[in-house]
Parts: C-alpha cells; structure tokens; sequence
C-alpha cells in the first residue's frame, strides 16, 4: 500500500468524517464517527486507522480519506495523515505476495504534512528493524545500520568492536555475550547543531536475541525474543530523520549491541564481574542481562554529562503485568524531565505511566553478600522497579535520567489502533516529540 496526497480522486470508496454516529454507507461515501476518548491526538489516529480497516472489509482497490470542515488543517495533517501512514504499514519483506489497495489523502505537501511523514517514517523504520529477525538483524547489523544513517546524515560516529569493548572494560556488557558466536558492538552517534543549548543522550537496549542464556527461556517465551532490540532500534529511529526535523540540542544515541546465547563459554549464574563503572556485579540470573549491558552504557553515557540521559528498553515482564501490554513504565529522578516525557507522550498518542523510584525497601534487595549489588531479586516482587533501581546505580549523581521499560507496548500479537501486528515502533515519537518540539 501507499499514501497520496492530493485532491480527491474517483476512487471505490471515499471515507467522510463525522462527529458522531454510526457507521454507514452512502453510495460510495462511508461515513466514519470520530472516536472521543478525550485523547485527540490519539482518537484522530485511531479513527482514521479504524476507517482503513474497515475499507480492506470491502475489498475494494482504492479509496479516498475527504477532509471535513471541523477539523483544523494542522490535526488533520499532524494527526490523520500521521495515522494512515502509520496504519497502513505492514512488514512483508519475507512474503512471497504482496496485497494491498490505493490509498489517496485529501491534501498537499505542507509544512505539517512533511514533520508528519518524517514522524511516520521513522516509527515504520524502527518497525522494520524491530521485526526484522535474528538470523539477519545481528549485532553487526545494528552498528552498520547506524553508520548509514550517521554517513547519510553527517552524524559523527564511533563503533567499538569486541577488542575495544575489552580495552574498556565493559565487562558486564561482554559477559553477556561470552555465550554467543556473534561480536559484539557499542556504538555511540552523535547530532551536533549549531550553538546546542545543551545536551541529551539516548541509551537503547540492543539484544539482538535472547535466549535467556544458561537461564534458559522457555521455547514460547523466546519465539519473540527478536523484539529485545528495540530500545536500540528507537534510539535508530529518532536518529534516522533527527538531522531535518532540528533541535537545539545536541544529541548523543547510544547502545551496547550482543546476542544472549548458552554455550560452554556462557556467563554463568554465581559469576561476578566488574562493570565500566568499577562497581562489580554477582550475576544470578543470565536472563535478566540487559540489564548488564544497559550498566556499562549508562556510565560511559555519564561521561558526557548530558542534560537529559534517557534510556529505552524491553527490560522486564513485570512491567507488563504492572500496566499491560499498551502502557511503557517511566522512571525518573527528575519531576520536570519525566512531566516533559508524558507530555510528549499524549502528543505522540504513546501511553507512559509514571513508577516510583524512591523504594528504599525494594532498594536493599540489591545488596549481595559478595558484590557490590546483585543483578536480581531473589523473588517476583517489584520486577520493574528492582531493575530501573539497578540502573540508577550507574548513573552519575547529579544528572537527570529517564528509565523508560516498554516491554509492553513494543510488540503486538492482533492490530490495535494505528498500530499493526507485530513491532510498534513504541517511543520513537515520543522522543522526536521531546527533543525536537515539532
């Protein structure tokens, strides 16, 4: 499928907005009500996904969106077009038969429609990556995905290959990846505008795949496990269109690349290891390991003293028992940068919940007898906040950060809203939104 913007054409069906009623059909007009969950930028996204569903029902070849008069021509670019592009995505890179029907959008190329398709567009590539499986999206893959982007954009890079990994001493990201015959790669990107007024680093979790290591996963439990890149593959996604939307500031995209794998050489449970940071860690669950790797990119994240450090990553299961699968957990240290978050979150039509971070009781099941903290809880309670505590150990007193866990909303198993089975492309316009202000 694809979008055209235009006026209208002589097409199978045309779509009209109503304010409210029932759906029908007059003639070759199907009148759509606009849902009111008194979320705008969601309910506008949502109809016009709706809607396109419902034309595929018919079975027709081409169909045409008519803008009606009571919607502003900022929402129905910024939030119907941004709607369709992104409901009418699909991954079918691997299918032998491609389906879909003409999809023609009352209107022209405009300052709002363009921030739209870029909006768009990067969410669809973060999809792409997301789903792309493990078998071809390796942890090379990732590094040379972002030397593209950064060549294409004028981006400085630097990639750290397993040599200089070890030179760092990322010990808690490399046992991670003892386990697997894939190298590892940490790569740092980096936006410079002109005179910045001041400095953001994304961190993104980048488990190509996780098996769980010596902690084996079940078979059902991995069958996804593909999607445990996709903290990384956001962080990708702002990148890709960052340098044409513009920000004041400069930004920084970090993430630690591995495969999760058992093997003889795998980390075990029991070992302890020491981290960039010189903190050691006794690791009892090799399946609790983005964690580790998230460890060693935070603290070299520090270094450069940003302004705002926020990481993105599939980090836990309880974060989805806590909120369920629509809804990413955010932690902060910082009121004004988690208010900041949520804002650009309503915008964006991304669900975040806010989660507390000041347990000291959940806190003292990080101590351990013979490291400095232990990878894991002993027991089930307060997953998702025992690991963003976890992290917080490796961030720099004094620096504001956002742990974002959306573990949940990442990855569908049946469409719902704008977005289709499968990646999401979760966080991506959260964090254009945020950084950019467009």
């Amino acid at each position: 499928m694809s979008v055209i913007l235009g006026k209208e054409k002589d097409t199978d069906v045309v779509v009209r907005f109503i304010k409210e009623g029932e759906i029908s059909v007059r003639g070759k007009s199907l009148l759509f009500p606009i849902r009111n969950t008194g979320n705008k930028p969601l309910d506008y996204r949502w109809t016009i996904a709706d809607a396109l569903e419902t034309v595929k029902s018919l079975k027709v070849k081409s169909v045409f969106f008519k803008k009606p008069g009571f919607i502003s021509k900022k929402d129905w670019y910024r939030f119907f077009y941004e709607g369709i592009l992104l409901a009418e995505y699909s991954f079918d890179e691997f299918k032998t038969s491609k389906e879909g029907i003409d999809i023609y959008f009352d209107g022209e190329e405009n300052e709002y429609s363009r921030i739209a398709e870029l909006y768009a567009d990067s969410t669809n590539f973060t999809r792409n990556l997301v789903n792309t499986p493990p078998n071809i999206a390796t942890p090379e893959y990732l590094a040379k995905t972002a030397e593209e982007i950064s060549k294409k954009n004028g981006y400085e890079i630097k990639i750290f290959d397993k040599k200089d990994i070890e030179r760092l001493g990322m010990n808690a990201f490399l046992a991670v990846n003892w386990g697997s015959e894939k190298e590892p790669y940490f790569v740092h990107m980096k936006y410079s505008p002109e005179n910045p007024k001041g400095r953001i680093v994304l961190v993104g979790k980048a488990l190509t795949f996780d098996s769980g290591g010596l902690s084996l996963k079940s078979s059902e439990g991995m069958m996804t496990m593909k999607i445990d890149k996709s903290g990384a593959c956001a962080v990708l996604g702002v990148f890709k269109n960052l340098k044409e939307l513009g920000s004041d500031y400069e930004v920084h995209g970090i993430f630690a690349a591995t495969e999760n794998m058992p093997d003889g050489k795998a980390v075990r449970p029991g070992d302890i290891v020491k981290s960039y940071s010189g903190k050691t860690i006794e690791i009892l669950n090799t399946d609790a390991e983005g964690r580790l790797t998230l460890a060693d990119a935070l603290a070299y994240a520090c270094e450069f003293e940003p302004d705002y450090l926020i990481d993105m990553a599939t980090l836990t299961g309880a974060a989805v028992v806590a909120l369920g699968e629509f809804t990413a957990a955010l932690f902060s240290n910082d009121d004004a940068l988690a208010n900041g978050i949520i804002r650009s979150s309503q915008f964006a039509a991304e669900r975040f919940w806010r989660m507390p971070l000041n347990d000291p009781f959940i806190y003292e099941k990080l101590k351990t007898y013979d490291a400095d903290m232990k990878n894991t809880s002993l027991d089930r309670w307060g997953g998702a906040i025992y690991g963003a505590l976890f992290l917080k150990e490796f961030v720099k007193d004094g620096i504001k950060w956002a742990h974002i866990d959306l573990a949940g909303p990442v990855f569908n198993t049946k469409r719902w809203a704008y977005n289709p089975v499968g990646a999401t492309g979760f966080g991506v316009r959260t964090m254009l939104r945020f950084i950019t202000g467009r």
